[in-house]
């Protein structure tokens, strides 16, 4: 593990220098600010920048301000993310909770608090139109939306230390207080698109501000993705179904979300934004940082496919439109991105039975199916024209999200034995599994040797047959220091391992797994080695995380659903003093 003392000042650049450039540039507006508002120094200093915010970009200057605000919090918090996750996977647990990944994590979570309070802040000094006014404060949706999800952020980071206290210091992304996080901050994409549309009806976009909009909309794509991190680093915990249906997830949501708002080319656009950015966390996180790269997929067939639909169907029937746009998504676009996960070797040798074959081309249409009839959803709640999505197909739709989901959560373990003969030389060796039954890989979904956490690059290898039952590596795997090597194999909703090498761990009594010459075992489920530090806790406290977090998902759905029905429609302002004037009379309710 890396040391407290080993973290330089290159390492919390990456927070710094964002940070720095989102001050510099807020200085750079208020020079450039042509207003005559003196009423103090303070509101002098942001109505310049509001100013400069509505004249480069065409959009007023809280919409704008709590957005970019927004922009800059969350590429914090996703830079901070991905770095995380590859350092555990690389490096095993840390020996401080305060390190650059930790800290740039809670600053951006908080920093969505902070851009909802830009917001309102900015909006009030203009005496905006928004959704709801509190005395002099103006508050638009969007701002509490981004409060809220910034506090389930901010919070997830407690609930953490309350998680490893009661079951031990794990390194899943998927416990109950890791997703909270995950998708506070995923959901802030949405979040921030919102704030746009908000300010849109009182905007006249210039091509700056055009842009800004699809790079915010392209950030949705790249929240839609965190939650296959898991997949992405090649050391899965769970059913490799769950790759395909949640490419289908983000897919069908996301690029049904925006090519409906943004209109013709916004699904490519998306895609493009969404491969540079992705393509730039690969590079710092493989490159410069110099760990595991994290894989992604491309999204480029189903955004297609997307665009040829809407081409094809038109706009004026958005449930047939969402139904078929979804079914070819989750049928031909899923082909690509299988493809692509192919040639990219996502997760350790995965293999397509038959019968994982037939659960993909069940689950994939059906989970982008629903999640595009969603996205159309959201997606016409902000568009120009008003095509609604009836309740009844999106509680449909909902359901069916959740069954796929479930379906693969099962992690099983199989009557299954393994072998494990070494060819060792020095510190890496040639891996030989015979397995009993000879036949236990044979509709195998994944079977493969993996190591981790010997910081560097994680290190997989096939297991090619040679006979009945027997197989050998691809390539020779490590064995020594602080590597962690084991034999995957999943089948159905087996997902089991047996070990090859794991170092003695005395933090947490674990004994060393010496890599012998031969070695018979059974498999066990794969978090009994990947996840050694877990401990057997009470059964009350993880019952009330889940349930907890399910509340705080319901809460942060309808929070979404509400901001974007509350949007209103775009139209020319009524005159030159509009945004002085009183709330139009779908918001007059909302006022305390």
């Amino acid at each position: 593990m890396v040391a407290a003392t080993e973290w330089g000042w290159n390492a919390w650049a990456w927070l710094v220098i964002p940070l720095a450039i989102y001050g510099l540039t807020s200085l750079t507006l208020f020079a450039v600010g042509r207003t005559d508002d003196m009423r103090n120094p303070l509101v002098f200093f942001f109505a310049q920048i509001g100013d400069s915010l509505k004249r480069l970009t065409g959009y007023p200057g809280w919409s704008m301000a709590g957005t970019l605000s927004g922009l800059i919090m969350l590429l914090v918090v996703v830079i901070g993310f991905y770095w995380d996750v590859a350092w555990h996977i690389d490096n095993g647990r840390d020996q401080q909770l305060f390190t650059p990944s930790h800290v740039m994590i809670l600053v951006g979570l908080g920093g969505l608090i902070y851009a909802a309070g830009i917001a309102v802040l900015f909006a009030s000094i203009d005496k905006a139109q928004t959704a709801m006014r509190w005395g002099f404060l103006h508050v638009p949706w969007s701002a509490v939306l981004l409060v809220a999800l910034g506090i389930g952020g901010v919070t997830a980071f407690g609930f953490d230390a309350m998680w490893h206290e009661a079951y031990g210091i794990d390194v899943t992304l998927w416990s109950p207080p890791h997703i909270q996080l995950v998708v506070s901050g995923s959901l802030g994409t949405i979040a921030l698109w919102l704030m746009l549309a908000e300010g849109r009806p009182y905007a006249e976009p210039t091509l700056l501000g055009k842009g800004i909009n699809v790079l915010t909309a392209g950030t949705i794509l790249v929240g839609m993705s965190t939650l296959q991190g898991e997949f992405d680093y090649g050391v899965p915990q769970f059913q490799v179904l769950y790759l395909p249906i949640l490419i289908m997830i983000a897919a069908g949501f996301t690029l049904m979300a925006v090519r409906r708002a943004l209109g013709p080319w916004g699904a490519l656009m998306v895609v493009g934004v969404y491969l540079v950015l992705r393509g730039f966390l690969a590079l710092a996180i493989g490159g410069v940082m110099n760990h595991t790269v994290p894989h992604f997929p491309l999204y480029l067939g189903s955004a297609l496919i997307v665009e040829a639909a809407f081409y094809w169907l038109g706009t004026e029937k958005p449930v047939r439109l969402a139904t078929v746009t979804g079914a070819l998504v989750g049928t031909v676009g899923l082909v690509t991105e299988l493809g692509w996960v192919t040639l990219w070797g996502f997760s350790t040798s995965a293999r397509m039975p038959a019968s994982l074959a037939l659960k993909i081309a069940i689950l994939g249409p059906i989970a982008a199916v629903a999640a595009s009839l969603v996205g159309t959803a959201l997606g016409g709640a902000v568009a120009k024209a008003r095509e609604t999505i009836p309740a009844a197909a999106l509680a449909a739709a909902g359901v069916a999200l959740l069954g796929t989901l479930a379906f693969p959560l099962p992690r099983d373990v199989g009557p299954v034995t393994a072998t494990v003969r070494l060819q060792q030389v020095g510190s890496m060796a040639n891996v030989e599994v015979t397995l009993d039954p000879p036949d236990a890989a044979r509709r195998a979904t994944a079977f493969a040797v993996s190591a981790w956490q010997g910081g560097s690059e994680t290190v997989g290898a096939d297991l090619n047959q040679v006979a009945m039952g027997k197989y050998v590596s691809s390539r020779p795997v490590p064995v020594t220091g602080s590597w962690k090597t084991m034999v995957s194999l999943q089948r159905g909703d087996e997902v089991m391992a047996v070990p090859i090498y794991l170092p003695a761990d005395p933090e947490i009594g674990a004994p060393e797994v010496p890599a012998v010459a031969e070695r018979t075992e059974r498999f066990v489920r794969n978090t009994t080695i990947l996840l050694r530090e877990v401990k057997g806790g009470p059964a009350g406290a993880a019952i009330a995380a889940y349930s907890g977090l399910t509340v705080l998902l319901a809460i942060f759905i309808t929070l979404i659903a509400i901001t974007a029905r509350r949007v209103p429609p775009v139209g020319p302002p009524s005159g030159p003093s509009d945004r002085f004037t009183s709330p139009p009379a779908w918001a007059a309710t909302a006022r305390a």
